[in-house]
């Protein structure tokens, strides 16, 4: 597993990320039901857990507090259709990349949100109901504070 410098990933990131490493151990992609839910619950207000079905349709199954605060919606039981269109494309992309892959991807973006810029820590991880076959991806996302730097005038 590569190392993650302590400068680049957000703490609450990296250490999800090393919680995944240890329950995939050897194998490519570790099984969800390796994971205990009550080893996430510091994660879970930031957390969205996707079932990836047929054809490649990803349904929220799980859509942390913090999200449904932030974006006004609880997308637990919604697929990516219910997204706007720019959203929806940008993350089935990042969505495909992760399941082809089936290696973990992070990311710092920023975006508008309600008339906001706002900049986010983001970090996707495969997990499997078994093999290699990716059945699930976990999306743990953190606010980085950008201080007014894209603010909108």
């Amino acid at each position: 597993m590569p190392v993650i410098s302590r400068l680049t990933m957000q703490p609450n990131l990296r250490s999800l990320y090393e919680l995944w490493g240890k329950v995939k151990g050897s194998g490519n992609v570790p099984l969800l039901s390796k994971v205990p839910i009550e080893r996430l619950r510091d994660w879970l207000p930031n957390l969205a857990i996707i079932a990836v079905r047929q054809d490649n349709d990803y349904v929220y199954r799980y859509y942390g507090q913090t999200f449904v605060e932030t974006f006004g919606v609880d997308m637990t039981g919604l697929n990516l259709e219910s997204l706007p269109d720019t959203q929806r494309n940008i993350l089935e992309h990042e969505y495909d990349y992760v399941l082809t892959r089936a290696k973990p991807t992070w990311r710092v973006y920023s975006g508008e949100f309600f008339g906001e810029i706002m900049t986010y820590e983001r970090l996707i991880l495969p997990f499997a109901k078994q093999g290699d076959v990716v059945s699930t991806l976990m999306v743990a996302a953190y606010e980085v504070k950008n201080d007014g730097l894209f603010d909108i005038h």
